[in-house]
């Protein structure tokens, strides 16, 4: 199992479980996620796109995947592949604002609480 996330509020966070930080935007982390699905054979066990932000409003993401198997997991890949069609087109449409630091740490806290609130539904305390 692996966290990854650009989320420095997760990263400090005592979640019991592998972490990779990046410190990339929302798109590169997707990315990231697709490679190793691709690349590890890892598979999705949170979705992309969960929260009701908007991928063009928030810096910061927090992912889920499990252990890789022996091929790649098509509903993972495809997962990840829309998500990313989703963020490239909410940003053509309508690039992130400059967020006050205020507001960073409003989207940092909305994403820990639901990556802290999804480990516990996932028994991982």
């Amino acid at each position: 199992m692996l966290l990854v996330t650009n989320n420095p509020l997760v990263a400090r966070s005592k979640i019991k479980i592998p972490l990779e930080f990046l410190k990339e935007d929302h798109g590169q982390l997707l990315l990231k996620v697709k490679r190793y699905i691709i690349e590890e054979q890892m598979v999705l066990l949170t979705h992309p796109l969960s929260s009701s932000i908007k991928p063009n409003e928030t810096y910061y993401k927090s992912i889920v995947l499990g252990g890789g198997g022996e091929v790649i997991d098509i509903t993972s890949l495809d997962y990840i592949e829309q998500a990313i069609q989703v963020y490239q087109r909410f940003m053509a449409d309508k690039p992130r604002p400059n967020w006050t630091e205020a507001v960073l740490q409003d989207f940092a806290y909305v994403d820990y609480y639901v990556m802290v609130s999804t480990v516990e539904r996932m028994g991982i305390r």
